[in-house]
């Protein structure tokens, strides 16, 4: 496959990608042909060299920034009148993620069951787990979409573990919702890369509906393909395109549009 175009289509934008370069996928995912390597045992970050952490930091940055865009689209394509923003926290101290997440699992397994009465896992969510910047005890922020009403005292029984919030998410202009909701999980984000790196950067669940997304190849000025009435954003920036064993500049032009 190859493009020079990407176009991504939400519920209220429409994101334009123009590359400089026609992109060629072969050539992106092209593997290394010499014999593998004996595979490292990941090391913490303290245990890395200072080049070694801030080439880390520099993956965790792009990371972070693809993430916190995929929120933002994933939130603007499954929001409805009836989304909500709940916040779990712990009465015990618990630090280990992995502890934490189990926990979280749990509760989203009897939380869909009290809706749904069923164990076909049918809620819709989105959720980042982070630390407490105190004592360093994990909670957990989640987005949950088409979410009835339930009384707080059913939630606080459900998660049998501490602290209960939630609220309705309220936005005026539905071109900011996925970037107002995106900015409570950015804190998140970012610490779960750093400190659980290789870990997901955040949680959905299955049954979300995905962002349109179509690559091709033209040479037409992207005015001739999409109508629109206000361009939201627009910018160029300097991208990097592995091609022939070569790492090359690709100049991109980004234009966000948004949908009546």
């Amino acid at each position: 496959m190859s493009y020079n175009r990407k176009i991504i289509r939400t519920a209220s934008y429409i994101e334009v990608y123009k590359y400089e370069k026609v992109i060629f996928t072969q050539d992106e995912n092209i593997e290394n042909t010499e014999p593998k390597k004996e595979r490292k045992k990941k090391r913490n970050f303290d245990e890395l060299s200072t080049e070694e952490q801030n080439e880390r930091l520099e993956r965790i940055s792009k990371t972070r920034k693809n993430s916190r865009w995929e929120v933002m689209r994933l939130v603007d394509t499954n929001f409805d009148k009836r989304t909500s923003f709940l916040t779990l926290t712990t009465k015990e101290n618990i630090q280990d993620r992995n502890q934490f997440n189990l926990l979280f699992d749990k509760f989203i397994k009897r939380l869909n069951y009290k809706i749904f009465n069923s164990k076909k896992r049918l809620l819709k969510y989105l959720a980042v787990l982070e630390r407490q910047p105190k004592r360093g005890a994990w909670h957990v922020h989640i987005i949950l979409f088409d979410f009835p009403f339930i009384p707080q005292s059913d939630l606080v029984r459900i998660w049998g573990l501490g602290g209960v919030w939630i609220n309705k998410i309220d936005v005026d202009s539905k071109s900011n919702r996925g970037r107002y909701v995106s900015k409570y999980f950015e804190k998140g984000i970012g610490q779960e890369l750093l400190e659980s790196y290789g870990k997901k950067s955040f949680y959905s669940s299955r049954n979300l509906k995905k962002p349109e997304v179509l690559k091709f190849v033209t040479f037409e000025e992207t005015e001739n393909i999409i109508k629109h009435n206000e361009i939201l954003y627009e910018t160029e920036y300097s991208g990097k395109i592995f091609k022939n064993g070569e790492l090359l500049e690709n100049r991109i032009k980004y234009k966000k549009i948004k949908i009546d």
